[in-house]
């Protein structure tokens, strides 16, 4: 009977230790790094399990050993430091999502073959001023000659009040002067258009989101990843907590958030995720794009 029951225990163990293929095993690893990101250890410890049980990834060429063990002595503390856990799965994801790609044979060929052409390959010619240029100059030159003969006459007669009409005039002459250069300027400077073909130009953050989930529904969970990214700054933007500017990179905004710690913390997932599944061409299903819905949520909870 204890021979029956050590084989049928060592039976169970070996059937625990799963091998999965590349696409489950990142799986498991993005829903417990999103449960993580949310401080939500109970999401995490639903889905450990499954991740520590794994001990090989199937690869086109073989197999690959994976030992997550790490995870569950995390969690079994009393207060298992969650950033810290988020920060390891983020990095193994990372790792595994990276693709290294050897350059073309003839890539240092045509690097040589556009630096010799302009912009690159031309000499730097000198620079000839412009006739608006020399517009100013010459106003600056009239406004020096001008202040001449008023700074004599002020000098010449007696008293403060010389000086002070000689002072009005040269600022009434400067105001003049002002004004003008900037009617021409303003007459000179091109006006500036709004796109009309730019669908996202006037959105609002509850349209975004409006959007990101009929984009959801019909199975285009990368468009409303990004749809729904847009909508969390634009909805931090609506509330004064970060100025959105669409010319700023998704790193810059995060950095815009310094003076603010936690909410800093709290978009930092946001980001991450939208930049593994837009510019990394992370896969992104059902399961994935509900993981970040919740990352959302808890940004809007802070």
């Amino acid at each position: 009977m204890i021979a029956a029951l050590a084989l049928a225990l060592l039976g169970a163990g070996t059937a625990r230790a799963q091998a999965v293929d590349l696409d489950g095993y990142l799986r498991l690893l993005r829903e417990a790094h999103a449960a993580a990101e949310r401080r939500d250890q109970i999401g995490l410890g639903q889905v450990a399990p499954a991740l520590v049980s794994v001990r090989s990834v199937a690869l086109p060429g073989g197999s690959a050993p994976a030992d997550n063990r790490w995870l569950a002595a995390a969690l079994d503390v009393p207060s298992p430091d969650l950033p810290a856990i988020a920060a390891r799965l983020g990095a193994l994801i990372d790792a595994l999502s990276t693709t290294a790609a050897s350059p073309a044979a003839d890539a240092e060929e045509r690097l040589r073959a556009i630096l010799s052409r302009p912009p690159f390959g031309q000499a730097d010619s000198p620079h000839e001023p412009g006739w608006l240029d020399r517009l100013f100059q010459w106003l600056l030159d009239l406004l020096g000659r001008v202040s001449q003969p008023v700074g004599r006459a002020a000098a010449e007669g007696s008293g403060g009040l010389s000086w002070a009409m000689a002072i009005i005039g040269l600022l009434i002459i400067g105001a003049v002067l002002a004004a003008w250069v900037g009617g021409l300027r303003r007459a000179l400077a091109p006006t500036a258009r709004l796109r009309d073909d730019d669908p996202e130009a006037g959105l609002s953050a509850g349209d975004a989101a409006l959007n990101a989930s009929a984009l959801a529904r019909s199975g285009d969970y990368r468009r409303a990843a990004r749809l729904l990214y847009l909508s969390s700054l634009l909805w931090l933007d609506e509330r004064g907590r970060l100025r959105y500017d669409r010319a700023l990179t998704n790193r810059e905004h995060l950095d815009r958030l310094g003076d603010d710690p936690a909410l800093r913390e709290r978009l930092r997932p946001v980001v991450e995720t939208f930049d593994r599944v837009w510019y990394g061409d992370m896969p992104l299903d059902a399961t994935g794009y509900a993981a970040y819905e919740g990352e959302v949520a808890a940004l809007r909870e802070l």
